[in-house]
């Protein structure tokens, strides 16, 4: 039988191909798809704190620790019994001391670890690649029963103390990072791009990881990791067509710029990140279940692996936004339902 990394190679050579073949669409309308590799699954993000109002100093709370028994429960409700992602993170600052903890009372429920080991260099080290390399090489090492690993949290945004865009090259650290990764598991290995920030930004970033990070960057790569708030962060903020928003982000990155790092068709697309806000008066309980529905529809047809939901509960905020599929007290939402049936 073939090796892991035998696969990896020949997957990587399809994808360098499929640059030469797979041209970014050109015109409004033109068809974009992708035959499916990978079976679409499921997963979230289980914390219960967050809120867009930490941005301007509105912190959100909640009493219950995001893996005691009762959020354990209900992501092995949410899972269906189907595999489902769990996904959890770690930094390079703070070292993964927690993370063993974290991934056996996860593990021993039966549901998927997908880890993101972000950059966040301790002080002094910004710009060491291969200190950081070492680290994610040692972690992922590690932990065997990580399912996927994400590498670097949202390279392309600066300015957020939620991602490594701030750092020093921080295309440098997710190339090295990957090459890492896949050095030392058989376990995916990908990274996240948050969708978007400007067409000349995007296509710098995406043209750089497929010419400083050449073919052993591609046959590192299991998957292209995506993070889209369609209709909250980014415009417009209110979405009108929930679904087609969706779909033209998804479409952005398969037919747009996964061929500039030359990621082609076969290489799946996860999205690591994706969410909804409830927020009254206009985004209601029903609308985020509405707006989950469209998020479904628009993943067909474009080789999309993994819908990963940011967060499983509300958080207790002065704002309101809750951005969970339960509420802060873990009863259900209408939301819930539609990621547990996944329809």
């Amino acid at each position: 039988m073939p090796t892991r990394r035998t696969v990896r190679s020949a997957t990587a050579f399809c994808a360098f191909a499929s640059l030469l073949l797979f041209q970014p669409k050109t015109a409004i309308g033109e068809s974009c798809t992708a035959t499916s590799t990978i079976e679409l699954r499921f997963g979230v993000y289980p914390g219960n704190t967050f809120t867009f109002g930490k941005y301007v100093g509105l912190e959100g709370s909640n009493d219950r620790d995001p893996l005691d028994d009762v959020a354990l429960d209900t992501m092995v409700e949410l899972s269906s019994g189907k595999p489902f992602d769990v996904h959890l993170y770690a930094q390079w600052d703070r070292g993964a001391a927690g993370l063993a903890a974290q991934i056996s009372r996860i593990d021993a429920r039966g549901l998927r670890l997908n880890v993101a080991l972000k950059y966040v260099p301790p002080a002094g080290r910004d710009g060491d690649h291969a200190g950081f390399a070492q680290w994610v090489a040692e972690t992922v090492a590690s932990h065997p029963d990580v399912d996927v690993w994400q590498i670097t949290n949202e390279a392309n945004v600066p300015g957020s103390p939620d991602t490594d865009g701030s750092a020093k090259d921080p295309i440098g650290a997710l190339i090295a990072g990957v090459k890492a990764a896949a050095s030392a598991t058989d376990a995916e290995v990908g990274f996240n791009w948050f969708y978007r920030l400007d067409p000349v930004t995007d296509r710098l970033f995406w043209s750089d990881l497929g010419a400083r990070g050449g073919d052993e960057f591609r046959a590192a790569i299991d998957y292209a990791g995506v993070d889209i708030y369609a209709g909250t962060y980014i415009p417009p903020l209110y979405s009108i067509d929930d679904e087609a928003d969706f779909r033209t982000a998804l479409e952005y990155v398969r037919c747009e710029m996964m061929p500039l790092a030359g990621l082609g068709a076969t290489v799946p697309i996860y999205v690591q990140e994706f969410g909804y806000p409830t927020l009254a008066p206009l985004r209601t309980e029903e609308k985020q279940a509405e707006a989950l529905r469209a998020y479904l529809r628009a993943a067909q047809g474009l080789n999309v692996g993994l819908l990963q939901w940011f967060q499983l509960a509300d958080a207790t905020s002065d704002l309101g936004d809750g951005w969970g599929l339960v509420r802060a007290d873990y009863s259900r939402k209408p939301a819930f339902h539609v990621f547990r049936d996944g329809e």
